[in-house]
């Protein structure tokens, strides 16, 4: 029986792109005499192919971009700044987000969040989104000193929502750090798609495969045979 739902954050809960999307458009506006050459849509496309969902840090996308449009190379530390500090003012979750949270909340089930980043940055979109309000752990990467997909973590936030490992459901967008991290660890598992398709090169899919947030509720209610 399913009594814990554990989220991943970038790309789960939070509309990570689409955040990203409206800072660049906030940040190109305070500093383009600065950025070079290109116009608001290079900037903000070409932004968002060096970051690669965020796999790449900005401190590298930063430099390759200013680079690239003969911008000013010495706000390389000022742009990162500013991303840090605000990027968090335009955090957007995907749709049913907290409708979906408050509805597990009311079924009874713990809720946790588990991410890999810096503590700071990732609190400060936690906090935005208003989810420190609806989940009982936040579990960081930066601050665990440990990163999915390595079983502690996992077994770390069991133990934060006191729930058994095989009873905790995790969700999450990543095949490999969240999908496989998570049962290999004794989770069970839920894959949210957002568009993609599930890499040939990793090991097939243990779980559920999900689109919309709200799918969760449905699932979990299944798994505890109640009737809706």
């Amino acid at each position: 029986m399913i009594a814990a739902v554990l989220f991943d954050l970038d790309d789960t809960l939070l509309d990570r792109t689409g955040s990203l999307r409206s800072f660049l458009e906030d940040q190109y506006g305070r500093f383009s005499p600065r950025l070079g050459s290109a116009s608001f849509r290079q900037w903000q496309e070409r932004v968002l192919e060096l970051d690669q969902r965020g796999y790449v840090p900005k401190s590298e996308v930063y430099p390759k971009i200013l680079k690239a449009f003969g911008g000013d190379l010495s706000i390389t530390e000022l742009l990162l700044a500013d991303y840090s500090e605000r990027c968090c003012e335009h955090a957007r979750g995907f749709p049913h987000m907290r409708e979906t949270l408050e509805q597990l909340r009311s079924e009874g089930l713990q809720l946790g969040i588990i991410t890999n980043g810096w503590t700071l940055f990732q609190t400060r979109h936690i906090n935005a989104l208003g989810l420190d309000e609806l989940v009982d752990a936040c579990l960081i990467s930066e601050a665990e000193q440990l990163r999915k997909p390595d079983a502690r973590l996992f077994a770390r936030a069991g133990a934060r929502v006191g729930i058994s490992l095989q009873d905790c459901l995790f969700i999450g967008d990543n095949p490999v750090a969240d999908i496989l991290g998570a049962h290999g660890a004794g989770m069970q598992t839920a894959w949210i798609r957002r568009g993609l398709d599930w890499p040939a090169d990793a090991a097939q899919n243990p779980g559920h495969t999900l689109h919309e947030l709200h799918e969760v509720v449905e699932l979990v209610q299944n798994s505890r045979g109640v009737s809706r």
